[in-house]
């Protein structure tokens, strides 16, 4: 099952911005240590992650949030091909709109949406984050422009600063443990600890 994932995602690069491999492994390393049962998905997309959270921790479910409705429509098809299509059910609107109105609690959260509005998604995602659970956000730090390492585009400089602003909310919080990974686009793991 895990090698038919492998070989649909590497089909999936061709057409569709997926999680890079080294990001999509500590994905899964995470959920399989944190073991979650309920996980919110930020950007199904065509719905891999998702499948592949589901396969790393069997007795989890899955709420996910999609804008594009071809991208949730393809989800769905491999959701039913994958057999997780009962566990998984996926929200079609935008994310910014979605998120204030959630309730319940989750153990994981993989944000992987529109990257220039994770700071204002994020008192809204602690909110519903259970205390002890993640926070797993990908490409904080945003081709390299976030920390400085290079002079920032003008046309970029709205979503590097917003950035700027989600990794500041998430380390200088202190009832959050945060830890910033540089592989590849950079990954942020938030543990809520109150």
């Amino acid at each position: 099952m895990i090698n038919r994932l492998k070989e649909k995602r590497e089909a999936e690069r061709l057409k569709n911005p997926i999680l890079r491999d080294k990001s999509f492994e500590l994905l899964l390393d995470t959920v399989k240590e944190l073991k979650p049962k309920r996980i919110l998905e930020v950007g199904v997309n065509v719905g891999l992650s998702s499948i592949a959270m589901l396969l790393s921790c069997e007795s989890a479910t899955l709420t996910g949030l999609e804008i594009d409705e071809e991208a949730i429509e393809e989800a769905k098809r491999n959701y039913k091909e994958f057999g997780v299509e009962n566990r998984a059910k996926i929200f079609c609107g935008d994310a910014g709109e979605i998120i204030p109105v959630l309730t319940g609690e989750y153990d994981f959260i993989f944000l992987d949406g529109p990257k220039g509005h994770y700071h204002e998604y994020l008192p809204y995602l602690l909110a519903v984050l259970k205390k002890g659970g993640i926070l797993f956000a990908d490409n904080v730090l945003f081709r390299g422009y976030v920390l400085g390492e290079k002079k920032v585009p003008h046309r970029i400089a709205t979503i590097a600063h917003a950035m700027q602003k989600f990794i500041a909310g998430v380390t200088l919080d202190p009832n959050l443990q945060t830890e910033i990974i540089d592989i590849e686009d950079g990954v942020s793991i938030t543990r809520k600890l109150n």
